[in-house]
């Protein structure tokens, strides 16, 4: 018989079942959405576009940038966002560390009661599909191509403009899209 020592793996498991994500608002009328940027490089230029898109639209909206990408958004800054507006839209993660750290953050954000959806580029949708299980959310995402930093500011913004329909209507239930909006 050998002797020795039993260790257990003290790290969380996954969890089996997902939470459903907080229900998409009814309308966007009266309502705000938080814009938040996570800090990324040219992801400024996406969401500058996707301000000016829901204005067009009549929705109300507050700006919001992370510190830096590779954490999660400061306290202060979640409790803002939850004072402030019903729904946020968390972009634009494109690499491993961005991704997990705007999911807590929509995690944290959903545990609050805000709709959400999280603007990812195509390359981290796994990333992204793992992360949400191991958190136990399930989230909302919207994809759109990879790369972004080596874009035109003329493409960041027609990605948003491809996108946008899909984006408000992942925060509302009452949002159709507008079929010149949606991509070709």
């Amino acid at each position: 018989m050998k002797s020795g020592i039993m260790m257990r793996d003290p790290t969380a498991e996954t969890t089996s079942v997902l939470r459903p994500r907080a229900n998409p608002l009814d309308t966007l009328k009266g309502k705000t959405v938080a814009l938040m940027d996570i800090g990324k490089m040219r992801g400024d230029e996406f969401i500058d576009r996707m301000e000016q898109l829901c204005h067009d639209r009549g929705v109300a909206t507050r700006r919001y940038k992370k510190p830096t990408n590779t954490r999660v958004a400061p306290r202060e800054m979640i409790a803002d966002i939850a004072a402030n507006c019903q729904a946020v839209v968390i972009a634009l993660s494109d690499c491993g560390s961005c991704t997990s750290c705007s999911t807590h953050d929509l995690n944290d954000l959903d545990k609050l009661g805000l709709a959400g959806v999280s603007v990812l580029t195509e390359e981290f949708r796994q990333a992204f599909e793992q992360q949400k299980s191991a958190i136990g959310l399930d989230a909302a995402a919207i994809y759109v191509p990879h790369p972004m930093q080596n874009k035109t500011t003329g493409e960041l913004h027609a990605f948003a403009e491809q996108s946008v329909d899909q984006i408000l209507s992942a925060i509302c239930s009452a949002t159709a899209p507008n079929p010149a909006r949606r991509a070709a």
